[in-house]
């Protein structure tokens, strides 16, 4: 929890300011004292507030206050230019919340996108004058550290820099008021006119929770692919810098439902998502465009045949087992709706035995997903890990660990992680063996280059293992719930894999059948078509190319196609 605390974005900054109030409070005969955690304060605030003028205030009148009072003890009224000027960023900061929804109605956060300012509007923006007021923060413990001896003037030069920065942020303050008055729902006109001449044919739209852009970001390189022009909508700010740093497509930050009504032009058609987050509802009321479901992996788990997916017009499968996978659950998606598309993220990955030197050991990818949101869709074996992990590196094989990106996002779990690492790590000190793990494993290569490395793999019910069956080598698959007799029926791809019990007690059985015997090879080719569909590796990406411009060939008209898409008997 400290360490959660430390690493956040507003602990250095409030701590500072904190710091600050109470060395000035104390009033030890050092007025330079409160002067050194102030500075701290103000530069983390700059660092860290990039759009939002109202993000850390607190910090901003703490600090701003400290200063004020250590300007106060050394000096008192002789430095009066420098005591008005700090109240009044101290008020400012009070109202910072005011101001900045002033400043921010109708302007749009976007990146890539060809959107025409003048310089009095670019000067204008809400990111500059957050710049302008850190910067002044900053500025201000700059004039406040001059000796009162040499402060004449510099005290009257910041007064007036603190003057004409107040001024010229209440211009931009008044005109964003006036904008309201004058149109019910603003939007900025300069994106909306650049949107319009990108003339997107489409929009992929995201939203969901922290650290989840690795959703949409595994989709990116095959929109790219499709050659016409589209963009990016982001529904949630801090989703905003990790999207617009992997992508040169043009990406607008939609904050509100208003927004969302009018960003889009005539010429979109279509509408992709890759998740089910809880904005998405917004975006689909939106009859005019075809609404199509992509998700984020194929696997049997509860999310890949969530109900949810009935708001869609489109829901983009791998093969015919993500068809079924819905109606064996009851969720009547008429037949239409589904396209089979494989998976398009699988065109790189090898197909069939790895090539080997003479003498290289076999490696063996071990691949936990996370907790889930809830407990009853924890479908991670990193309980059982270490007991899988140390059974692996007790054979002589390489082992690659990779975990799922939300693994940190608990606690518990995490610390599970980082137990087996140390495994990894001491064992790979004592034997020299190239196992990899930790950032390496996880940031620094891709899941298909993982894969590509292996021989055979261990994984949870998750994405990973229909991945991997594309593959055609031996896998492996967790049962952390404990579903024995039924899991087979929960999740019908375990049949081509070979299956460990719920707390890993017959791993070194199933490390025989991966490593040496596989009994399965049939079966798994098998299942492979079923789940990922009959796709070549150099189809995959044609595929996906022609159904995503399917999607906007002709003008959108809802029409219901075909009757239900659960058998008579079952909906009985």
């Amino acid at each position: 929890m400290l360490k959660k605390l430390l690493r956040s974005r507003t602990f250095l900054p409030t701590a500072s300011a904190v710091a600050a109030l109470a060395a000035a409070v104390a009033a030890l005969g050092l007025p330079w004292l409160p002067l050194l955690p102030a500075l701290v304060a103000f530069g983390g605030v700059a660092r860290r507030t990039t759009e939002n003028i109202a993000n850390l205030r607190g910090a901003r009148i703490v600090a701003a206050t400290a200063v004020l009072l250590a300007v106060w003890q050394d000096s008192g009224l002789d430095r009066w230019p420098l005591l008005a000027a700090g109240a009044l960023i101290a008020l400012f900061a009070v109202c910072s919340d005011i101001v900045d929804r002033a400043l921010n109605v109708g302007y749009l956060l976007s990146a890539h996108l060809d959107v025409e300012r003048s310089t009095l509007e670019r000067w204008s923006t809400p990111p500059v004058i957050v710049r302008i007021m850190s910067a002044l923060g900053i500025a201000y413990v700059a004039a406040a550290a001059v000796p009162a001896e040499a402060a004449r003037i510099t005290d009257w030069v910041f007064l007036g820099l603190a003057l004409a920065s107040f001024a010229w942020t209440g211009i931009a303050f008044l005109e964003g008021y006036y904008h309201r008055r004058r149109e019910s729902h603003p939007v900025d006109g300069r994106v909306m006119t650049a949107v319009t001449r990108l003339q997107p044919k489409f929009v992929v739209y995201f939203a969901g929770a922290r650290a989840s852009e690795y959703q949409l970001t595994m989709w990116l390189p095959y929109f790219e692919r499709v050659g016409d022009p589209y963009m990016i909508l982001i529904r949630d700010r801090y989703l905003y810098d990790g999207i617009v740093a992997r992508t040169s497509a043009p990406v607008v930050y939609v904050p509100a439902q208003s927004v969302l009504d009018t960003i889009l032009p005539e010429s979109v058609r279509a509408c992709f998502y890759v998740n089910h987050a809880i904005k998405n509802a917004q975006a689909i009321k939106l009859d005019k465009y075809l609404h199509v479901q992509l998700m984020h992996g194929d696997s049997d788990k509860a999310i890949s045949r969530s109900p949810v997916s009935l708001m869609y017009d489109r829901v983009f499968v791998a093969g015919q087992a993500g068809v079924d996978r819905y109606h064996r659950h009851g969720v009547d998606i008429p037949n239409y709706k589904f396209k089979k598309i494989g998976r398009p993220q699988l065109h790189d990955l090898r197909v069939g035995t790895r090539e080997k030197v003479e003498g290289e050991r076999k490696v063996v990818l071990y691949t936990p997903t996370w907790t889930g949101l809830t407990a009853d869709v924890n479908y991670s074996s990193l309980k059982q890990g270490k007991r899988i992990v140390q059974a692996i590196l007790d054979r002589d094989v390489t082992l690659i660990f990779r975990t799922h990106p939300y693994t940190k996002t608990n606690a518990a779990y995490l610390a599970l992680a980082e137990e087996i690492k140390s495994v990894i790590a001491a064992d790979a000190a004592k034997t020299g063996r190239a196992h990899l793990w930790g950032a390496q494993a996880e940031s620094r290569v891709s899941l298909t280059e993982c894969v590509n490395a292996a021989d055979v793999a261990i994984s949870d019910i998750s994405g990973t293992a229909s991945d991997w069956l594309y593959s055609g080598r031996p896998f492996a698959m967790t049962d952390p719930k404990g579903f024995r007799e039924r899991y087979l029926d929960e999740f019908p791809l375990a049949k081509a894999a070979y299956l460990l019990d719920p707390k890993a007690g017959n791993i070194e059985e199933v490390l025989d059948e991966l490593l040496e015997n596989d009994s399965k090879a049939a079966v798994r080719a098998e299942v492979r078509e079923y789940y990922l569909g009959d796709f070549a590796p150099d189809e995959l990406l044609d595929v996906f190319v022609r159904e995503v411009k399917a999607t906007y060939a002709d003008p959108v008209r809802k029409v219901a196609l075909g009757e239900s898409a659960v058998p008579s008997a079952a909906r009985k």
